[in-house]
C-alpha cells in the first residue's frame, strides 16, 4: 500500500516559498516544413500556460479562486497573488 500525500494548496499564507511564475511569452510559431519533432516541441510549448494556470487554479482555496478566476494568464494570476499577499514594490519597500 502506498501514501500519496495531499496536494498543497495556497490560503494566502507563506507566499514567498511558492514558486514563481516568470514567463508570459507565447512560443513562436513553426517554421515552414518543420519536423516532427519541432511539431511536438511546439504543442508542448504552447499547452504549458494552460497547463500552468490550471496547476494555479486547483492550487488555491476557493476563496482564493475566485480572486484570480478572471486572469487570461498565469502570469497575472501570479502577479495579482504576488500583490495581493506580498504587497506591491512601493509598499515592500
Amino acid at each position: 500500500m502506498s501514501f500519496t500525500p495531499p496536494p498543497l494548496v495556497f490560503a494566502g499564507e507563506n507566499y514567498h516559498i511558492w514558486n514563481v511564475v516568470e514567463n508570459d511569452a507565447e512560443p513562436p510559431p513553426l517554421r515552414a516544413n518543420p519536423t516532427i519533432a519541432q511539431i511536438r516541441q511546439h504543442s508542448e510549448d504552447c499547452a504549458k500556460k494552460h497547463k500552468a494556470m490550471a496547476c494555479l487554479q486547483n492550487g488555491v482555496s476557493d476563496v482564493i479562486f475566485t480572486r484570480i478566476m478572471a486572469c487570461d494568464s498565469p502570469k497575472q494570476a501570479w502577479e495579482k497573488l504576488k500583490e495581493e499577499f506580498m504587497g506591491s514594490d512601493k509598499t515592500r519597500q
